[in-house]
C-alpha cells in the first residue's frame, strides 16, 4: 500500500510556541517535506503559510514520523 502523499493533520491537534505566536499545523506534504501551517498571536488567527520540515522542534517531529 502506497503511502499518501498528503497527510492532514488537523485531527492531531500539533502545535507549539515560537516566540509569542501559536503555530497548528495542517497538513504534511511528503513530495517535497513541507507543512501547511496557521499562525495565531494571542489566540487570533493571523495568516497560513508553510514551513520545511526541518525546521519544527524536534518533540513535534517526533509525532509526525515523516518516513
Amino acid at each position: 500500500m502506497a503511502k499518501k502523499p498528503i497527510i492532514n493533520l488537523i485531527p492531531m491537534n500539533l502545535s507549539y510556541q515560537d516566540r509569542d505566536q501559536t503555530i497548528k499545523l495542517l497538513t504534511f506534504k511528503r513530495s517535497n517535506m513541507t507543512l501547511d501551517i496557521a499562525i495565531y498571536e494571542n489566540e487570533k488567527f493571523i495568516k497560513n503559510s508553510n514551513i520545511v520540515f526541518a525546521h519544527l522542534p524536534k518533540s513535534i517531529k517526533s509525532k509526525i514520523k515523516p518516513l
